[in-house]
């Protein structure tokens, strides 16, 4: 499964502030492969197995091609992504790095803050985001891991003002992740 990491988070962008039809047409236009297929709360692909946490109502799945999962909370404007790519080259590439290439399409990116946390007992790297996309800012969490030949990266996008609506929802969906396999 080779994914374009830095397409999908742009296609991400273009959600928190463009309707969701554009953003679905676009993202279908990145040209991706999607082999995967969610039962319940386990996400499969021919390369990996993982379980991913569960959202509260009004959080809803975005079928989008190209990536692994998406979902958007109408209330908030929030979106959050989990996608995985397995690709033994990738993985010389630092948490850093991989980080950065989640946020390509922003306007004066700044990194308001970088840790070391924890996903599924493996180093992880949380990096809050701010900038702005087509003139409107936007905020983003993203935090990217290594396990197997496999890099994981999920990202919670939404305006400043908002962000705070979605933020311990994140943390929640984050921290019952696991791979299967």
């Amino acid at each position: 499964m080779n994914k374009n990491i830095a397409a999908l988070a742009f296609a991400l962008l273009f959600l928190t502030s463009c309707s969701l039809t554009k953003f679905v047409g676009h993202y279908k236009a990145a040209g991706q492969d999607d082999s995967g297929s969610l039962s319940g709360q386990v996400y499969t692909t021919d390369d990996t197995s993982y379980q991913i946490g569960t959202l509260p109502p009004g959080w809803s799945r975005i079928d989008i091609a190209g990536g692994d999962l998406a979902f958007n909370d109408t209330s908030s404007g929030g979106t959050i992504t989990v996608n995985s790519t397995c690709d033994e080259r990738k993985m010389r590439y630092s948490l850093k790095a991989l980080s950065e290439s989640l946020i390509i399409g922003l306007s004066g990116k700044n990194a308001e803050s970088r840790e070391q946390i924890t996903i599924d007992g493996q180093e992880a790297l949380k990096t809050i985001y701010t900038g702005t996309l087509e003139n409107s800012p936007v905020k983003i969490d993203a935090r990217v891991f290594k396990k197997g030949i496999c890099i994981y990266d999920f990202t919670y996008a939404s305006s400043p003002e908002r962000f705070g609506a979605g933020d311990a929802t994140y943390d929640g969906f984050v921290s019952q992740f696991k791979v299967l396999r």
